[in-house]
Order: structure tokens, then C-alpha cells, then sequence
């Protein structure tokens, strides 16, 4: 006759099984986090204009996660221990984590991938803007503008169009890629440029964008496109425009296509064709001596000189009253005039230059750091040319004259003569 079970026998069989759930809680935990800051992640940096610092922030953020992540699985592994499952849940958790990497190998190169997918899609956009352009209908220029990702504006997208940085993609923390833009020619900047003015744009985004052409213009050394500039800068102004029409520098800069003070920069880098083609284009200049001290040095023809001093009276004046400003326009002068009298097939030309400036009231300074008679005679002195035709000696006793008044009867510096091999 078999016994009567005991009572731990009968709770045995009346009580349910206890449950695994905190087996598969850590199994789940370390998988379910990933998944959770990979979906952040995607939301904050899942496209290509995410910055660096909000990628680093992101990451920041998976790593309080990770140790969240951390205490909450220290609580899963007591409850476990509680249900007597705690093997079991260290196993499981184990598990887990091991899985997570692949998990975040995969997702990441998800987010990457689509980062990467929105850049080129962007860039594709800014490379089909340039078929638009060509086109030639300034509303659908218009449109193609206002249709570029994260709405950069028509001065950033001219600036775009020179072949300059166009989109960025972030890499997560410190690497980046630029794309770039397709350069442009001048007379398709110049039309995209004319359906922005043409269009509804402020007054301010409208002189922008024309300012970033300019930029163009000025680094290309295209000095007759200035004209066909001026008459759309034209438009943006109330009428009647003044005249002469001013130019002064901007009030914001543009990055990569920041023009700074238009005429210093027109004029470094077309020179004498520079200053020609402001006048020609009916542009002042600004009050002061800055933009006129930028033209003075800027001349190197005694006609475009002529031309300035009859374009503006201040100009002359200038000459007369301030001695550094003539020993400046001076100075510019004799820099170059070695390499130009060795270049020149009439010499005399640059003389008549020189002594135009200071019958125009330019004074050389006798005493000072570096003089424009001792910039001239340095340059002559690091000749190689021992040898000089009778008309470029003639020039050079000239432009001694002028700029060494002071010692006007010495002889003219003997060039160097080549060291022997």
C-alpha cells in the first residue's frame, strides 16, 4: 500500500510552473537596446547635412544607453535569481550581447547607407541645376533653385555653381566629404544670375547672388563681362540708380565665395584692365582713401591713369594732399618696373608712366622703411642683364629722376652680373 504524499509533493503539483521570463528579458535587453539607439540615431544623423557635433552627441548618448543598458540587465540577473533561473538568465544575457555587435555592424551600415543615398541625391540635384541653366528659362531656374535640399539660398547655389563645396556628408564623428559643384562658364553664372534678379528675391539675396558672380568673375580675370555685371547690379537698386554707381564691401560674408571689398579685389587681380572697365562700367568709388589708394596702384598705363583723374576730381586731390598716398601709388609702381621695362617692347611707356604720376602731384618719400627709389633700384640691381638697349637704359634714367629726386645726377646701379659657372 503506497504512503500518502507529504504536502511539498501536493504544492508541487497545485502550484504553476514558475515562469522563464527573465531568461528571455536578457536575452532580448542587450538586441533591444541597439535597436533602440539605432533608431535614434537614424532619426538625429540620417542624413548627409548632420554635423559633426550632433553625431558626437548622438554617440555620447549610445554610451549612457550602453549603461542604462547595463543596470537594467544587473536587475533582469536578480530577478532571475529569485525564480531560480539565474544560470539560465546569465546565459541568455551572454547570448544577447554577443549578438549585438552584428546588430549594430548591420544598422549602422543601414544609417550609413542612407546618408550616403541623401548625398548623392543632393548632388545629383545641384548637377541637373546646371542643365536647367542652360536652358535658359529663368523661372525654371528659379524652380531648380527653390527645389535644392535644405534650401541654401541663389547666393549659396551660384557660389555651388563655380565648383566650389556644395553638400557635406558626415561620416559620424570627425570625417567628412565635400561635394562639389559643377563649374559653371561665366555667361551661365551671369544667366542664373539674371533669372535670381528677375525674379522674387530680396533686394539683399539678389545683391548676393551677384556679388558671388563677381567673385567669379574677379578670379577668372574676366574684366569685359563687367559691364553685363554692373546692369544687373542696376536692377536691384531703387530708380533712377545713382551716378557715378558705388560699390562698397557686403555687410555678411558667404564662405567660400566671400567677395570682401569689390573693388580691391576687381582691381588686384585685373590691374589696369580692371580699372578700365570700372570706369567703363560707370562705377565710383567709395569716400575715403581705401578703394582710390586700391586704383592708383592698380594703374599701369598713362591713359588709364588720365581716365581716372578725369573720372573722379578726389583723385588728384588725393595726390596732392597726402605724401603716402603718392609715395604708395609710387611705390606700386617701381615693384614692377624692372620686369616691366625688360618686357616691354616701348620702355619709354613706363617712364611716361612714373612721370605722370608726379606731375599728377605724387611726391616720393626720401626717408622711410623702403623707399620707391630704393624698390627700383633694388630690382635693377638683381638684373641679369648686363647689356641693356639704349631705349630701356633712356627709360630707366627717367623713372630714376622721379623717384630719387634726391640723387637724381648719380649714376644709375650697375645690374649684377651672372656668377661665373
Amino acid at each position: 500500500m503506497q504512503g500518502t504524499p507529504g504536502p511539498a509533493a501536493a504544492r508541487a503539483r497545485t502550484e504553476p510552473p514558475r515562469s522563464n521570463a527573465p531568461t528571455w528579458t536578457a536575452l532580448a535587453l542587450p538586441p533591444l537596446a541597439c535597436a533602440l539607439w539605432l533608431a535614434w540615431a537614424a532619426y538625429r544623423v540620417g542624413n548627409a547635412e548632420a554635423d559633426t557635433g550632433l553625431a558626437y552627441d548622438t554617440v555620447l548618448q549610445g554610451i549612457v544607453g550602453a549603461a542604462v543598458a547595463a543596470v537594467v540587465a544587473l536587475a533582469v540577473l536578480l530577478w532571475a535569481g529569485r525564480r531560480g533561473h539565474a544560470g539560465h538568465a546569465l546565459l541568455a544575457l551572454i547570448a544577447g550581447t554577443a549578438l549585438s555587435p552584428l546588430l549594430l555592424w548591420f544598422g549602422l551600415g543601414a544609417v550609413l547607407s542612407s546618408r550616403r543615398h541623401d548625398f548623392e541625391r543632393r548632388q545629383q540635384q545641384v548637377q541637373a541645376l546646371s542643365a536647367t541653366i542652360r536652358g535658359g528659362d529663368a523661372a525654371r531656374i528659379r524652380a531648380a533653385i527653390d527645389a535644392l535640399p535644405d534650401n541654401p539660398g541663389p547666393a549659396r547655389t551660384l557660389c555651388m555653381l563655380q565648383g566650389r563645396e556644395s553638400y557635406r556628408l558626415v561620416k559620424w564623428l570627425w570625417v567628412d566629404e565635400h561635394g562639389y559643384g559643377p563649374n559653371l562658364p561665366s555667361d551661365e553664372l551671369l544667366a542664373a544670375a539674371a533669372a535670381v534678379v528677375g525674379g522674387p528675391a530680396s533686394a539683399q539675396d539678389k545683391q548676393a547672388s551677384l556679388r558671388v558672380v563677381l567673385r567669379a568673375l574677379a578670379d577668372r580675370n574676366e574684366p569685359q563681362r563687367l559691364g553685363e555685371w554692373v546692369a544687373l547690379w542696376r536692377r536691384t537698386l531703387p530708380q533712377p540708380a545713382p551716378q557715378p554707381l558705388p560699390l562698397s564691401a557686403p555687410a555678411e560674408e558667404y564662405g567660400d565665395c566671400t567677395l570682401g571689398d569689390p573693388a580691391e579685389r576687381v582691381l588686384r587681380e585685373w590691374g589696369d584692365d580692371g580699372v578700365r572697365a570700372w570706369l567703363d562700367a560707370g562705377l565710383g568709388f567709395e569716400p575715403g582713401r581705401g578703394q582710390a589708394i586700391v586704383a592708383l596702384r592698380a594703374v599701369r598705363s598713362t591713359d588709364t591713369l588720365r581716365a581716372l583723374l578725369a573720372a573722379d576730381p578726389r583723385f588728384a586731390e588725393l595726390l596732392r594732399s597726402d605724401r603716402d598716398a603718392g609715395e604708395d601709388a609710387l611705390s606700386a609702381q617701381a615693384d614692377s618696373l624692372s620686369a616691366a621695362l625688360d618686357a616691354s617692347s616701348q620702355p619709354s611707356q613706363q617712364a611716361e608712366l612714373v612721370e605722370a604720376l608726379r606731375a599728377a602731384g605724387a611726391r616720393p618719400r626720401e626717408i622711410g622703411p623702403v623707399t620707391s627709389c630704393e624698390l627700383f633700384d633694388n630690382s635693377e640691381q638683381r638684373r641679369a642683364q648686363p647689356h641693356d638697349p639704349p631705349a630701356r637704359q633712356a627709360a630707366a634714367r627717367r623713372i630714376r629722376a622721379v623717384l630719387c629726386p634726391g640723387a637724381a645726377d648719380a649714376p644709375t646701379p650697375k645690374p649684377r652680373k651672372p656668377a661665373a659657372a
